[in-house]
């Protein structure tokens, strides 16, 4: 687990750390530099290619300047400066002086335009983690310049424009690597933003290490290894859990496949499929392996997991009210996220059992909405909104979007950087609803199911991709069992 924090718990870390501690913001500063560089040079082609350094009046301005120092001592003397006007902090007001000293070339606006058509590398010092809105004038002006360039860009501590509270549409810069200080920062990991900071590294420009283990987080990224109890010599079908899925309509049958699919190939002893009487011959028709039942005749008392909403279409208040009220482990996905939203909206929703929840962002729009639970459209106003949601539902959250974020019981976040948009394909959420069912059954455990369900369902995504390049969810479903019998330990 690797910890996001705010920008505001860093920033009194850096305080203490000098108040504290008795560390000099220049030694700070220098040590933040120094380890900018020493990830950047490794990605750099030689010393030939142009860097230009955008560099702020604050102290990420001050930090660019050490890595111009460091990287002119190296041989990388090809450099050009822009100084951006403001209130100079005095640990910068130190290093333009040195800069100044080194004789390196700062440019005006006249020469920055062609700085930004043949840079090699753009190194961003123009804003930190401090902002608290958009950026204004000479700033967003120069952000919006960067964007039309084909440069790489390296960000010092965040891409300049992102932060806690600062709407994730205002401008900002898009880098390819980003060395942020002492954690990962919340302004990075709104489903919006990730992608904007590329590959994130984190460095401690000498923090007493105590001080950054004290931090409270925001979220952790979930980067432990998948494991699961191999199943024991003696399981068999009626020990390995029985999922029922409900769902299916006239337009999105093959929904119920997927997920049934899924479930199969995610330990699942039996799986039954319910959905309307018209559509039974259908669905059956095309999943041979399972049960199919119509919906009124199925029993929820009968089963170990439900998993409503594959495919289901609308007109389901009534069935989704019934399933709840069997308080049985349920997995609510898809088309049965908006019934429960009309639910919700309509005060009907009732005592339920055990919920894990899989919005993509428009169905947690919707829940959000039906709860009167507001997002600011901020980083911290998402994960505000997203543990709201899943305490008003008493539900495990499981969001999915280019990052997934699971609220887990005790309102803990966890980050999967999934990253991979070959899985935004028809379908894909259907089969991570069958592996979370499954596993739910399985293990009787909501937290490994979601977590592992996740990991699975993105491990499967990327061997499809490399495998085949890109594919329709049915050849998704195949990777499955393999990830998951991997998973075993």
């Amino acid at each position: 687990m690797r910890p996001i924090v705010t920008a505001a718990a860093i920033a009194e870390v850096d305080a203490r750390a000098q108040e504290d501690a008795n560390i000099p913001a220049l030694i700070l500063m220098e040590s933040a530099g120094l380890q900018a560089w020493q990830h950047l040079q490794p990605r750099l082609t030689g010393p030939e290619g142009l860097l230009l350094f955008l560099v702020g009046a604050g102290n990420n301005g001050g930090d660019a300047l050490v890595v111009s120092r460091y990287a002119y001592n190296e041989g990388y003397t090809n450099q050009k400066i822009y100084l951006l006007d403001g209130n100079v902090s005095p640990s910068s007001l130190v290093q333009r002086r040195i800069i100044e000293g080194y004789g390196i070339e700062v440019i005006d606006e006249t020469g920055l335009h062609e700085a930004l058509r043949v840079a090699h590398w753009i190194i961003d010092g123009i804003a930190g983690t401090g902002l608290k809105g958009a950026l204004r004038g000479t700033a967003r002006a120069l952000v919006e310049q960067v964007g039309q360039r084909s440069a790489h860009v390296f960000s010092i501590d965040i891409p300049s424009g992102l932060g806690d509270q600062v709407p994730v549409d205002a401008p900002s810069i898009h880098a390819a690597l980003t060395v942020t200080m002492g954690a990962r920062k919340s302004a990075m990991f709104h489903p919006k933003t990730r992608s904007r900071c590329g590959a994130i590294v984190v460095v401690n420009p000498s923090f007493p290490p105590s001080m950054i283990d004290r931090l409270p987080t925001v979220a952790q990224v979930d980067d432990r290894r998948m494991s699961l109890a191999p199943l024991k010599a003696d399981d068999y079908k009626n020990s390995r859990g029985h999922v029922a899925i409900f769902g299916a309509s006239p337009p999105y049958s093959g929904a119920l496949r997927l997920s049934g699919r899924a479930a199969f190939a995610s330990r699942a002893g039996l799986v039954t499929l319910a959905c309307d009487e018209d559509l039974l011959s259908v669905v059956a028709s095309e999943a041979p392996s399972v049960m199919v039942r119509p919906s009124g005749s199925v029993d929820p008392a009968a089963y170990d997991v439900l998993l409503a909403g594959p495919g289901w279409g609308s007109g389901r208040s009534a069935l989704l009210k019934t399933l709840m009220a069997s308080k049985k482990p349920m997995v609510i996905d898809a088309d049965g996220i908006t019934t429960l939203a009309e639910l919700v909206t309509s005060g009907g929703l009732g005592e339920h059992g055990p919920l894990i929840i899989t919005p993509h962002l428009g169905e947690l729009k919707r829940l959000a909405s039906s709860l009167d639970v507001e997002d600011d459209t901020t980083p911290l106003g998402f994960f505000s909104a997203i543990t709201e949601v899943a305490s008003r539902l008493d539900a495990l959250l499981v969001v999915k979007s280019s990052l997934v974020h699971i609220v887990l019981p005790d309102r803990t976040v966890l980050v999967v950087e999934g990253c991979n948009p070959s899985l935004g394909v028809a379908g894909s959420g259907d089969v991570l609803s069958g592996i979370i069912a499954a596993l739910w059954a399985t293990t009787g455990d909501d937290v490994v199911a979601a977590r592992c369900g996740v990991q699975i369902h993105q491990e499967a995504g990327r061997r499809a991709h490399a495998a085949v390049g890109y594919y329709d969810s049915e050849h998704l479903a195949e990777y499955v069992g393999r990830v998951v019998q991997e998973a075993e330990r």
